[in-house]
């Protein structure tokens, strides 16, 4: 769980390679019109090709060193470069990416007349801080206000308590379908946070307002089902990968294992 930050972290400590990986920017017309009346550039690699390519090197599926994301983990890990290190380096994103784009800002841009750029996953819309949250994508990234801040590592004795808790609050709290949870096509993921960025997280915002008691509420029960519903797919992605000399991390239960992956996933 302490990894599932890593990330983030590295991002300006030799990491910004990976930079653009943690999001698809889809874009979300808001007021209607074809993407091309506006100046809006789409990604040239997003957060579902590099999952299915990190998926395929943990598959050892054919031609898998061929894939950007490899080429890119291998040429910047750290002390060497062996596959070793760079499948080190790859659990450590997967892990990551897979909370990332169940936070459906990290699945949207909208894009209209104000945003012709697009507003970049609600970073550029503002809102008054609140618990150090000041903007619409950090409002998401804190799952509604609910677990803002940043965590200190190594987590200390109070630390795994407390997460352990919310993790067991979260799961009795939301039931995952098995047809859900199984599903592990990472485009799926992103057209699901996609439309709830639609219906949920865009509605009723205006920048540089507070958001409405009733805004918090529903958004607060979006957010954390994609916790959890994220924690299910990251712990059944887990166990279809090939981890060879690693089985025991495959034979562990798999409420276990999901108990794991909702703790992991709070690190989007």
């Amino acid at each position: 769980m302490e990894c599932a930050t890593f990330a983030d972290e590295i991002k300006y400590k030799g990491g910004a390679y990976q930079k653009g990986w943690h999001f698809i920017d889809e874009p979300f017309l808001s007021e209607g019109g074809k993407i091309s009346d506006f100046n809006f550039t789409f990604d040239a690699h997003n957060v579902t090709e590099v999952l299915r390519n990190l998926g395929d090197w943990f598959t050892q599926a054919e031609g898998y060193q061929n894939s950007y994301e490899y080429q890119q983990i291998m040429e910047h890990t750290y002390k060497d470069h062996s596959e070793a290190n760079g499948l080190s380096t790859a659990m450590r994103f997967v892990i990551h990416y897979t909370g990332d784009v169940h936070q459906p800002l990290h699945a949207t841009s909208r894009v209209n007349h104000e945003y012709p750029k697009g507003d970049f996953g609600g970073n550029a819309v503002p809102l008054p801080d609140k618990l150090g949250a000041q903007n619409l994508h950090s409002v998401w990234d804190s799952v509604i206000y609910e677990y803002t801040g940043h965590s200190k590592l190594p987590f200390t004795e109070s630390d795994w308590e407390l997460i352990t808790q919310q993790a067991q609050d979260l799961m009795a709290k939301y039931e995952i379908d098995p047809s859900e949870a199984n599903n592990l096509d990472s485009r799926v993921w992103a057209q699901e946070s996609f439309m709830i960025s639609k219906s949920t997280v865009y509605p009723y915002v205006q920048p540089n307002q507070a958001l409405s008691d009733d805004y918090i509420q529903q958004a607060k029960t979006a957010a954390e089902r994609q916790v959890v519903l994220g924690g299910h797919r990251l712990a059944n992605l887990l166990k279809s990968f090939k981890l060879h000399g690693h089985e025991d991390v495959v034979e562990k239960s798999y409420t276990s294992m999901v108990f794991d992956a909702v703790a992991n996933v709070f690190a989007f």
